[in-house]
């Protein structure tokens, strides 16, 4: 069927790469056969070699492992990037810093996020993710020391630069270690389980961090931090598998058949630090190649639609001290308001990963076994009237005093849109360019971050200037406006992709 319905925009050398653009269909990369026949398994996509320490080979629980200790992680520096804004009032009474003077750290360290990924990225791709992965978790835990010692509000803001460029990985090397792990048709799975990770490090951080001043101070946040973080070092040293794997190396099975009498690596032989990965291109071409990869309307599209929710999801955040002042809240109550973004988050966050590989398996059926990646697009379309009805309940409501609920109910509304964007947002771009995934992701993060930190920069003077009532009714019709943008790539972008193949090929083979 494949032979017949389609010309295979086939690689030179027939290279077994992981997502080999010998897979694309009609020449469009991102264009796949999921399914042989409408009512056949399903093919496997990228195809396993022989090998038992392939990732794609591993069993579930060897799978599932790895992914509970890259939640973790994630969780924890999920927390430790937002955790800061409750300490804002303390940190302002003790070191004589402004709100605004804060944010612009907030947003500095928003943009180190998306520029260390252009550092991380090719070290990954080249030497593992195993040292990146450690050293980032080292890099954090330095930081937090830095904050939690400082004396000046320059020294703090200091340390959460330093927090924001070694966090850097956590908002990309995760999905590099969905594609490492899962088939194409099970990735909206492992992106849920970040995603997850993600949003309740992110809310449920706050909540702890409230107590811990009430109780001991803001400065012990902090501490708490470094000691968890030092902690998750050895965890990652001592049980986190590689899954950076050299598949040029091995030959490729039939793939529904993944077996080999090849014996397994020890636990010793697991505990090697570096893997050194055959990459297509020099490591500076690696490390551009995120750049090169800007000319692509898909790219900018995911990175826009993530930057977004996240610009909103830190604004809410960052601007809670100054919203929650009128009803009294104390710091332990202004942390427990970050459980109602997290119950939002939780109840979709299988809608954006898990159930769009159930919707793209259900979508290739109908279009005789071809899958595309459109297919992920169409949970955005729910996402996006929920997160502007959230933003203007949270602004409108504050700037009006009515009941603390609405506001709390709209930072409800507001969460339970960010695990939707960010599965999107990953998963598509990755489908859409399979053999250059880890690139791709590093472009749409430095371009959210970008963003982000243009958003925070710009939030405290646009509230001064337009009220918090205006300010929030503007950015819930411009979040509707890029969320419901996602339907021009539902009708053209396969256009998109096929107009940038050849561009694409020449990426990938350098």
């Amino acid at each position: 069927m494949k032979d017949e319905k389609s010309k295979v925009f086939q690689k030179e050398g027939g290279d077994p790469e992981q997502d080999s653009i010998g897979d694309a269909v009609e020449g469009v990369p991102g264009t796949r056969v999921l399914i042989e026949h409408t009512d056949a398994e399903i093919i496997l996509l990228p195809r396993p070699t022989s090998s038992p320490d392939d990732p794609l080979n591993w069993s579930w629980r060897r799978k599932y492992i790895s992914q509970a200790i890259v939640f973790i992680w994630s969780f924890m520096l999920g927390a430790a990037t937002l955790s800061p804004a409750v300490t804002y009032a303390s940190v302002m009474a003790e070191l004589g810093a402004s709100t605004s003077y804060l944010n612009i750290g907030a947003a500095l360290a928003l943009l180190m996020l998306g520029l260390g990924n252009l550092i991380f990225n090719p070290l990954a791709l080249r030497f593992g993710r195993r040292p990146v992965y450690l050293v980032s978790t080292l890099i954090s835990a330095a930081s937090q020391v830095v904050v939690a010692t400082a004396q000046t509000k320059a020294t703090f803001i200091g340390g959460r630069v330093l927090l924001g460029f070694g966090a850097a990985p956590f908002e990309q090397l995760p999905a590099l270690t969905v594609d490492d792990q899962f088939f194409i048709h099970q990735r909206g799975l492992g992106l849920s389980i970040y995603t997850l990770a993600l949003t309740t490090g992110s809310f449920l951080g706050p909540v702890a961090t409230g107590f811990v001043i009430d109780s001991m101070g803001w400065r012990w946040v902090y501490w708490f931090y470094a000691i968890f973080i030092f902690s998750i070092a050895a965890l990652v040293f001592f049980a986190l598998e590689e899954t950076g794997f050299p598949r040029r190396i091995h030959h490729q099975t039939d793939p529904n058949e993944a077996r080999s009498s090849d014996p397994q690596k020890t636990y010793l032989q697991k505990l090697q630090l570096i893997t050194i990965l055959p990459i297509p291109t020099c490591l500076y071409r690696t490390a551009t190649t995120p750049i090169l990869l800007l000319t692509s309307p898909i790219i900018w599209w995911c990175g826009i639609m993530y930057g977004f929710a996240i610009a909103w999801l830190t604004i809410m955040a960052y601007e809670s001290t100054t919203v929650f002042t009128t009803y009294n809240f104390s710091s332990s109550a202004l942390g427990l308001t970050n459980i109602a973004p997290l119950m939002g988050a939780c109840l979709v966050v299988y809608l954006g990963g898990a159930g769009t590989d159930r919707f793209m398996v259900f979508k290739a059926r109908q279009n005789a076994g071809i899958m595309e990646p459109e297919t992920r697009l169409y949970s955005v379309l729910f996402a996006g009237p929920v997160m502007a009805a959230g933003l203007i309940l949270y602004g409108v409501g504050a700037a009006n005093e009515i009941h603390w609920a609405g506001p709390i109910i709209g930072m409800g509304m507001i969460g339970s849109a960010l695990p939707i964007s960010a599965e999107v947002a990953l998963g598509y771009v990755s489908e859409c360019y399979p053999s250059l995934a880890g690139e791709a992701t590093a472009a749409v993060i430095v371009i959210r971050n970008v963003i982000g930190c243009g958003m925070t920069f710009a939030i405290s003077p646009w509230i001064e200037r337009s009220g918090l009532k205006y300010t929030f009714v503007t950015v819930g019709f411009l979040a509707l406006a890029v969320f419901y943008s996602g339907i021009l790539l539902v009708w053209k972008g396969k256009a998109c992709r096929r107009l940038g193949a050849r561009r694409y090929a020449t990426l990938v083979l350098g």
